[in-house]
């Protein structure tokens, strides 16, 4: 049976309906469901939505169907037949969204019925839409209350039912930002209503009058929009302002009463319709008050703004500039103000001033016409003026010779020019001249107002310029000379004149050194040339000599003249040797011809100074020669020139005699013939003929940790007399060590790189087959001993005048070897090593005639090992019976170019040792000597004496005592008392000069005083020495450097620099190599006053300066004296120029050095303050005259050779001299300086200079840092004139600048010293000095800061030793005036560095000033595994002096304010002292109330204190990270005056 079964369909528009069925059921007529569901879209067009069908039985009866219900609207249509529904119209949503049908099916009398449910689905037909286009409201601006609050509410109707009926709102226009900003509006999306967020401005530059909105409506896909306009109403909200803040004007002085000055106009926002608040009225507020009258000297119309004067005729000259403060007010009672900067333009009512009445000059000669001879300066207020100026005609002896012009910018004045060349030569010239001049402010036709007129006289003076160089009356000379002339011999006189300085100047006469290399020739003073040495025909047949006259002008000017001299011969040379010169022979060997000797000689043997040549056996030779040896003579061999035919007589033994040396008299043809004694040396070739005999070897060994390669030993030793059969030997162990290799062919032992120290025993056999020999035993003691690199790099070397075999063999009675009584000699004089002396290398080295060895010697913790060695060289070469030629590396060996004159190192040379990774084996059979290769090597720049690793503790780290501790970024030294810089260097050394010591005659000795050694100056092209000194002694050595007295060798450099005090005076001897210079400043003022003075010492390219107290007038010791005027920036009197310094001539000397002088080649060490050994001679070396052997008395301080200040404290080489200056110590005179502060002058004028940081008389009162922000600046206006030629200001001008940081020292020190000239520093008075930046105003205001220093602080502003103000702490001081600042704060302030910041763990963020780094934290450090922070042991720092024990704080949950506690001993008033700094800045913890101490830590130190049985326990605190000055106290702490608590217990 089928059953049709009807399936519900959605329709979509435009598809054909289908038909789906199935058999269901049963029945005559029944539908399958009683209910069906169909949904089709509103507003589709009518279509077929069913097609219903029925079972019927019995099938083919026909089924009529209709709509039984539902259909009252005749909307739907039912085929009766096929059941096709439909529906006839489109169906509405918004009407009705389901129509419910009821449908029958009839067969005959059965029915059957269903429902079918029609659902009519919504389509979106109806837009939103708003009452009207446009919505507005009011409110007034800058209304924030209850916000945010509704303003406004808009609505829009949607006809669509259902979800297409719901609207959503939303808003944008002014005051909606997509860029995250906060917006001013905001609209609820379901109820239309405008909220206000922030307070509206309705004024300009911002704000607007209405705020336009746009409003959309939407619902999902239909939209309406409306706009809104928000109308603002205005309220006084708004200042008036000035467009342009600052209106400058001009103005003309001596303007009448109610001159227009300036139109101003400000400008309101507000609102001008509303009320009052834009209508503005114009006041004064800050108008400049007439000091005479009590008025004010401006006006202003309230209502237009019109600036106009109120009192008659301003004065320029009194004022230049006011700045006056205009206010605008609104009816509101708001106020703007601006500033109108009022110029008083010049009316020319002042007469000019020359500044002096009478000027005295001093020319050069060699001034041009067109160059200004002077500035003759005038003085005049006005600036529109138009100066003209002239000599006075016939006023004067060479009126008509000169002009003055006008000087364009710049100082006021006119430049005095000669209309001719002036010329010292001419005797008119030289009286001088004197004439009037004159000078008028109102041009050419200013001679007619006598009131405009100013003369003055001039008194001009030639000064003599070096403009003539010297002439020789005969230029050249030719003569003949015999090579046996005599030294002495007048040759020739060249003489020469100068005609500057009016025909007196000294000539000062030399010889070329370049065209006399050997010295052979000499000039003296009058120019008279003679023979210095001897010639020699064979070694120069001619010479070209040069001589130099040089005149004493700077610089000096040369005139050269030429001495031809032919050598003639002269027979003064035996013949010699010419081949063979060595010959061989085998030992046992019968009779035979060894050789036929041949002769040579150097003599001219045209002139018969030759040939025929005689030869025979010497008749005095060893009877061991004349029984071996026959000599026969053969008059015909070589050509007839003669030969010795040599023969043996008997065979020779090796074993007996290795050299026969047999002297042959030999002799030539020359008249008188010349005859000499020659050796032909005779070598016996060894043969097998002995046997082995056992032997015992000891071999010392030095490596150098670590040590990676193997280490040769030298050979296993047995004794045999034969030494050419090691061939034939076969070398075996008794027993291997696995540290040790053996080549069994050559006996060649070897050692493995990872060896430990110590004695090793070894044990080997020797078989000689020749012989019949086996297993001869040879025992070998290997010490071996490690050392540093640093052991081997610090090591000094020795050089022996003996072979290497001689120093390390050992007698065969059992005595010492030379090498072993060279360190007991050196160990009697070196103290201070834990380690002693010991040889580390021993080298040989190739040197003629002799060969000699070099001993490197160490010593650690000795850092003037190399002092030591050098000072008692003569006693440890007796000691060991060998001379010492030299201690140390040497000179520089610096290699010239081929093609100049020029040394290779423009910039300096330096010798250095290096460790080169070899080794050196001196092997002396019984006994060896093994060590690394030391190898020295010369190198182009100049050389520092710092310390070249300093992340590592040596004993050259800290100096004088000071401790090194390692840190994370280095070493840190903490220092004593009495030292300073980084290093703990001690910077003054008490000298006590002569006497004292008694001759043998029992009379005292002046020349024997006190001395010091410092490191030789380095071998630069350039150097710069300074010092300071206090003395007595008139004639004395200051400074030393150079030979010693023992007799020169050939080829000892002459180089030297020594300057000593002769009458007081500063004097100079230098020979860089070249030839010497000498330099006195005999004009300066005695120096021997028992004051402080400082000496410059400088040279470069071939020029020596030197230079007094800086040329700076007076001495050092001078105080600075507050000034009673005070600090201006402005002044009605003219500025005064700075005080005049000394006449150059006075204090600074200069000297031109010879040609080709560039280095001071000399490995000696600066000797300071005396010589420790007699002088050398002056004639040997070539020096003017004899040094001064006098001993200094008195004191040196700030030793400095470039820039590197030098350490003069305990570890120095010294004699009868000691640390410090007692004659300015200011304790022993009462002056307490305190820990901040170090005590200056000199005996009679001593004062205290705090350190920087540090103010107030007793140098206790920390100073205040200046934060300087962004565009900041400061200026100063100085109450004194600092020093016209030196500045301690890292300033543009000036001849001596000097610039430090921190320890000023090396890197951290710089200095220029320019003393030609007149360079003076000059400080404008008005412009004063800037701090932290150099502004530019355009006004008042500041448009730019040029060089602008920001995000740091400055504290302690001294110039020229005096302090100077720093606001906003200080405003003035004595010394000047804060007149301007801007963007400064008190204190040393900065942000947080470790906000944001995160570290791994078990780090914290540690906040380093402006920085960061990850760490521990206060007092604690990461364990060796880096997982944890443990405490920090800070008693490894060792905190606790003289003999106090340190007791180490955990730490805990309280404050870490107690690292650690000392107690001990009190010898006095105190225990001990903790002091040193962080970095630069010293450090001054202080007690505060609430300090909490761990009572559990006091107790304990108290019971070891009581324990020990101390008199007095104090404890300090310090802080854990630096090393600070500690704090005393007790349990029950009090305070002292300065704040430190310092309270004893019993």
């Amino acid at each position: 049976m089928a059953v049709n079964v009807l399936v519900p369909l959605l329709i979509p528009l435009g598809e054909q309906l289908t038909n789906v069925t199935k058999l269901v059921g049963s029945g005559p007529v029944e539908f399958e469901q009683t209910e069906y569901t169909v949904e089709v879209w509103e507003n589709a067009n009518p279509h077929q939505l069913l097609h219903l069908t029925a079972r019927v039985q019995p099938q083919g009866e026909p089924v009529e169907f209709r709509i039984k219900g539902g259909n009252e609207e005749g909307l739907f249509s039912l085929d009766s037949t096929s059941g096709r529904l439909s529906y006839l119209q489109p169906l509405d949503y918004e009407e009705q969204q389901q129509h419910e049908l009821v449908v029958e099916a009839k067969v005959g009398e059965a029915t059957s019925e269903t429902k079918v449910v029609v659902r009519v689905r919504d389509v979106n037909d109806h837009a939103p839409a708003f009452p009207r286009e446009v919505h507005e409201t009011q409110i007034t601006e800058e209304d924030d209350r209850h916000l945010p609050k509704t303003i406004l509410t808009v609505r829009a109707t949607d006809e669509d039912a259902g979800e297409f009926g719901r609207v959503h709102y939303s808003v944008s226009g002014d005051g909606i930002y997509t860029n995250g900003s906060t917006p001013s509006f905001a609209v609820n999306p379901t109820s239309g209503a405008i909220d206000l967020l922030r307070p509206l401005d309705r004024d300009p530059p911002h704000g607007q009058s209405r705020w336009h909105l746009r409003v959309v409506a939407t619902d999902g896909e239909l939209n309406a929009t409306t706009a809104v306009h928000v109308n603002l109403k205005d309220i006084n909200d708004n200042a008036p302002y000035f467009p342009q803040s600052v209106v400058n004007a001009t103005i003309s002085e001596n303007t009448p009463e109610g001159a227009r000055v300036a139109q101003v106009s400000a400008t309101d926002n507000d609102d001008p319709r509303e009320g009052h608040n834009a209508r503005l009225v114009y006041s004064l507020e800050k108008n400049v008050i007439d000091e005479a009258s009590g008025r004010p000297i401006f006006a202003v119309d309230s209502q237009v703004g019109l600036i106009t004067t109120a009192l008659c005729c301003l004065d320029r000259e009194k004022t230049q500039r006011y700045a006056i403060q205009v206010v605008a007010t609104d009816g509101g009672g708001l106020k703007g103000t601006g500033t109108v900067l009022v110029e008083v333009a010049d009316v020319n009512d002042v007469p000019p001033r020359f500044s002096m009445k009478e000027w005295n000059l001093d020319v050069a000669e060699s001034l041009t016409p067109d160059h200004a001879l002077a500035t003759l300066t005038v003085l005049d207020q006005d600036t529109s003026n138009n100066f003209t100026y002239r000599v006075v005609p016939g006023s004067g002896r060479g009126w008509h010779m000169f002009r003055v012009d006008e000087r364009l910018g710049g100082t006021l004045g006119g430049d005095l020019r000669a209309l001719v060349p002036l010329d010292y030569e001419n005797p008119e010239h030289r009286r001088g001249f004197r004439f009037k001049v004159q000078v008028t402010d109102m041009g050419k036709e200013g001679w007619k107002h006598k009131n405009h007129v100013d003369a003055a006289w001039v008194n001009l003076h030639l000064v003599d310029a070096n403009d003539n160089t010297p002439t020789f009356i005969s230029d050249h000379a030719h003569l003949t000379l015999g090579e046996d002339t005599p030294p002495g011999t007048h040759l020739a006189t060249f003489t020469a004149h100068d005609s500057d300085g009016g025909g007196e100047n000294r000539i000062r006469y030399s010889v070329d050194p370049a065209s006399d290399p050997g010295g052979k020739f000499a000039v003296d003073g009058s120019g008279s040339v003679r023979l210095a040495g001897g010639l020699d025909r064979e070694t120069h047949q001619t010479h070209n000599v040069r001589v130099w006259a040089v005149d004493d002008g700077v610089p000096p000017r040369t005139a050269t003249a030429t001495l031809m001299v032919n050598v003639t011969d002269v027979n003064d040379n035996p013949p010699f040797l010419s081949a063979p010169q060595e010959v061989q022979v085998e030992e046992n060997a019968p009779p035979q011809l060894l050789a036929r000797v041949k002769l040579g000689d150097p003599d001219d043997w045209r002139q018969g100074h030759g040939p025929p040549f005689s030869i025979a056996l010497d008749p005095h030779a060893p009877a061991h020669v004349s029984d071996a040896v026959d000599v026969q003579f053969d008059r015909r061999g070589d050509e007839g020139r003669g030969v010795g035919v040599v023969w043996t007589r008997a065979a020779l033994d090796r074993e007996e005699r290795r050299v026969v040396l047999v002297p042959l008299v030999v002799g030539d043809a020359g008249s008188p013939p010349l005859s000499t004694t020659v050796t032909l040396t005779v070598h016996v070739a060894d043969l097998n003929d002995n046997p082995m005999a056992p032997a015992a070897k000891t071999t010392t060994v030095h490596t150098v940790r670590p040590q990676n390669t193997p280490v040769p030993l030298g050979r296993v030793y047995v004794k045999d007399p034969d030494d050419w059969d090691a061939a034939s030997k076969i070398y075996a162990w008794r027993r291997h060590h696995p540290s040790f290799s053996l080549n069994t062919t050559t006996g060649d032992l070897t050692m493995m790189p990872d060896t430990r120290d110590g004695r090793y025993e070894l044990g080997f056999t020797v078989s000689d087959a020749s012989q019949g020999q086996s297993g001869v035993m040879a025992n070998v003691s290997v010490e071996v001993k490690s050392l540093s690199q640093r052991d081997v790099i610090d090591a000094t070397p020795l050089t022996l005048a003996a072979d290497p075999y001689h120093v390390v063999r050992e007698d065969a009675e059992g005595g010492t070897s030379i090498l072993t009584q060279l360190v007991v000699a050196a160990r009697a004089w070196v103290k201070g090593s834990d380690v002693g002396v010991k040889a580390v290398s021993v080298q040989p080295l190739e040197t003629t005639p002799t060969p000699s060895t070099r001993v490197w010697l160490s010593s650690p913790g000795v850092p003037n090992l190399h002092h030591i060695l050098l000072h008692r060289k003569d006693e440890l070469g007796h000691a060991v019976g060998v001379s010492i030629t030299e201690v140390g590396v040497g000179p520089c060996q610096e290699e010239q170019q081929e093609t100049t004159q020029m040394p290779s190192c423009l910039g300096g040379c330096s010798a250095q040792a290096s460790l080169t990774g070899g080794f050196t084996v001196v092997d002396a059979n019984t006994s060896a000597v093994v060590g690394p290769w030391v190898g020295v090597h010369s190198g182009c720049g100049c050389s520092t004496r710092t310390p070249a690793d300093r992340t590592v503790c040596s004993a050259e780290t800290c100096l004088n005592g000071g401790r090194c501790i390692p840190t994370s970024t280095g070493t840190r030294c903490v220092c004593p008392h009495g030292t300073q810089g980084s290093r703990c260097k001690i910077l003054s050394r008490h000298f006590e000069g002569g006497g004292g010591v008694k001759d043998s005659g029992g009379r005292e000795d002046d020349s024997v005083g006190g001395w010091a050694w410092v490191p030789s100056i380095p071998p630069c092209t350039e150097v710069h020495l300074s010092l300071e000194f206090l003395t007595k002694s008139r004639d004395a050595t200051i400074l030393y450097s150079g030979p010693d007295h023992l007799p020169p060798t050939p080829g000892t450099p002459s180089d030297v620099v020594a300057l000593e005090l002769r009458g007081g005076r500063p004097s100079l001897l230098l020979d860089l190599g070249a030839g010497p210079a000498t330099l006195t400043l005999n004009a300066s003022d005695s120096l021997a006053d028992h004051t402080w003075h400082r000496l410059d010492l400088i040279w470069r390219s071939e020029l020596v300066e030197l230079i007094v107290d800086l040329c700076a007038g007076g001495t050092l010791d001078l105080p600075p004296i507050p000034s009673t005027r005070p600090a201006h920036n402005h002044s009605d009197a003219p500025t005064p120029s700075p005080p005049i310094p000394p006449d150059p001539h006075t204090c600074r000397g200069s000297a031109r050095l010879p040609a080709g002088a560039h280095l001071l080649n000399t490995p000696h060490p600066l000797q300071v303050g005396g010589l420790a050994h007699p002088p050398p001679s002056h004639t040997a070396y070539g020096w003017p005259s004899p040094l001064l052997p006098r001993p200094f008395l008195g004191c040196i301080r700030n030793l400095r050779i470039n820039g590197e200040l030098i350490d003069l404290g305990q570890e120095v080489l010294h004699q009868r001299s000691s640390p410090g200056c007692p004659a300015v110590d200011c304790a022993a005179r009462g002056l307490t300086c305190g820990i901040h502060g170090r005590c200056q002058g000199s005996s009679r004028s001593l004062r205290c200079e705090c350190h920087p940081g540090w103010s107030g008389s007793d140098c206790a009162t920390p100073t205040t840092p200046t934060t300087f922000l962004l565009n900041s600046y400061v200026k100063l206006a100085l109450s004194f004139t600092p020093l016209a030629y030196t500045t301690t200001v890292h300033l543009r001008h000036g001849s001596a600048t000097f610039l430090m940081a921190d320890d000023g020292e090396g890197d951290l020190y710089n200095a220029s010293l320019s003393m030609d000239g007149r360079q003076l520093l000059e400080v404008d008075k008005q412009e004063g000095v800037h701090v932290g930046g150099s502004p530019e105003y355009v006004g008042v205001s500041v448009f730019k800061i040029h060089g602008d220093f920001y995000d740091g602080c400055i504290d302690d502003v001294r110039i020229s030793g005096r302090s100077a103000p720093l606001p906003p702490a200080i405003n003035g001081t004595a010394w000047g005036q804060a007149s301007m600042f801007k963007g400064v704060e008190g204190g040393c302030r900065a942000p947080p560095a470790c906000t944001n910041v995160t570290c791994r763990a078990p780090l914290t963020c540690v906040d380093t000033w402006r920085s960061y780094h990850c760490g521990c934290g206060e007092g604690r450090v990461l364990s060796a595994s880096r997982t944890t922070c443990e405490d920090e042991d800070e008693c490894v720092w060792e905190p606790c002096l003289n003999g106090g024990t340190c007791f180490n704080k955990p730490s805990g949950k309280c404050v870490r304010l107690l690292a650690f506690a000392c107690v001990g001993t009190c010898g006095g008033a105190r225990a001990y002292t903790c002091r040193g700094s962080r970095g630069s800045t010293p450090l001054r913890p202080s007690l505060r109330p609430g300090l909490v101490v761990d009572q559990g830590l006091i107790n304990q130190a108290v019971t070891a204190g009581h324990t020990a049985r101390f008199s007095r326990v104090r404890f300090a605190i310090c802080a854990p990270e630096f090393i600070l000055p500690c704090l005393y106290f007790s349990p029950f702490p009090q305070f002292d005056n300065r704040g430190n608590a310092g309270v004893e217990f019993h």
